[in-house]
């Protein structure tokens, strides 16, 4: 069986690794978030030009 050393330091660096995967998630999740508010407030704002023009036109 293996010793009590070699199963601390294995959740030890299991740990560290749920870590580095978590932060990398969390980046990934950031991005995407950023580019979905951006493609949101450019489809408001079209939709507000086209609502604009057709006010005007009436």
């Amino acid at each position: 069986m293996f010793s009590r050393a070699t199963k601390i330091t294995t959740l030890f660096w299991i740990a560290i690794l749920g870590v580095i995967l978590t932060t990398m998630y969390t980046i990934v999740i950031m991005i995407q978030g950023s580019r979905t508010m951006k493609m949101i407030r450019y489809i408001y704002n079209q939709v507000k030009k086209s609502n604009e023009q057709e006010n005007r036109g009436e």
